[in-house]
């Protein structure tokens, strides 16, 4: 049985990634849902002055208690509250812990313990500092999960419509295998496979610089144009097999090929704004194992609202 990850605290965020999750149980029928609430602690250095006098130590330890309360009674209400949306009780745990080394280190810690197949999280909430598009430990668990596949979740989600994102590269066979492994059981799936054409400017193997008369910039973006066509065409050959192997219908997967405008990681966002889609996939990396979270992905986590991104390495 695998298992999603779900860092909870009692913020319309965690709601929003716990509303999700309902929404796409039908399709995630080998999951188990494990509810983790991360309690706020006391400082070590209070805890030994508080020892020091008896009255200020025993308030402490209720604070800590009050604390615990807290963690199983917001985790108690979210497990009603999924098990009301047709979630059956054996598919949920529950764990709330004291903070040890921080918010989103506990998370990954915890991820990486219980060898969980994905964490699930709203994009803010956790923490009082909030920047402009994402919280900080949401940030800090994208960035630090290396070998677990992340969802980020902003807003109300309804829409089922899927688009991956793909660029030909080996993170891109990985997340469209993953992709196909958990929701090969859905039948409502629409999957879309976009592919944005790289322009001159989003080689970053090719010296710019040296490309210096237009019939230069021409043969380059020839050879640019036949290399990005013949790596997609193979990509979506192993696409359909990928369907055929996992015994979904060929007329569920979409194709759909687009030059990019002003950058790809906005012209991916704009194709998921206007096909009004509910999840976003890409690989984590892309071409020559560039780190997605430095370029495409980065912008996607940070600008995409009204969606799911999942982050697939």
């Amino acid at each position: 049985m695998k298992k999603f990850l779900l860092p909870l605290d009692d913020s319309i965020h965690s709601m929003h990634a716990l509303q999700y999750m309902a929404m796409m149980a039908p399709a995630l029928k080998d999951f188990i849902y494990m509810l983790f609430y991360v309690q706020s602690t006391i400082s070590d250095y209070l805890m030994e002055e508080a020892q020091k006098e008896p009255k200020a130590s025993e308030k402490l330890k209720q604070l800590e208690q009050h604390n615990a309360r807290l963690g199983a009674e917001i985790l108690k209400r979210h497990k009603e509250w999924l098990m009301h949306q047709n979630v059956t009780e054996e598919k949920i745990m529950v764990v709330t812990q004291r903070r040890k080394e921080g918010l989103a280190r506990d998370i990954i810690h915890q991820a990486y313990s219980e060898l969980v197949d994905a964490i699930t999280i709203g994009r803010r909430g956790f923490s009082s500092f909030q920047e402009t598009f994402i919280g900080s430990t949401t940030k800090n668990v994208v960035e630090h999960s290396a070998d677990i596949p992340v969802c980020v979740v902003d807003g109300e989600i309804s829409a089922k419509k899927i688009l991956l994102a793909v660029d030909g590269s080996t993170d891109s066979f990985k997340a469209l295998e993953y992709l196909c492994g958990i929701l090969r059981d859905d039948p409502e799936l629409i999957l879309t496979l976009f592919h944005v054409q790289p322009s001159l400017r989003d080689c970053c193997g090719i010296d710019v610089a040296a490309v210096q008369t237009p019939e230069d910039e021409k043969l380059v973006c020839r050879v640019i144009e036949k290399a990005d066509r013949q790596c997609i065409e193979n990509f979506m050959d192993h696409a359909l097999r990928k369907f055929k192997e996992n015994k979904i219908d060929k007329d569920k997967l979409k194709i759909k090929v687009q030059p990019t405008k002003l950058n790809i990681g906005k012209t991916i966002a704009e194709e998921f704004r206007n096909g009004r889609y509910g999840t976003l996939v890409v690989g984590k990396r892309g071409v020559n194992k560039r780190f997605f979270m430095g370029s495409v992905s980065h912008y996607l986590v940070t600008h995409l609202q009204n969606g799911a991104l999942w982050m697939v390495p």
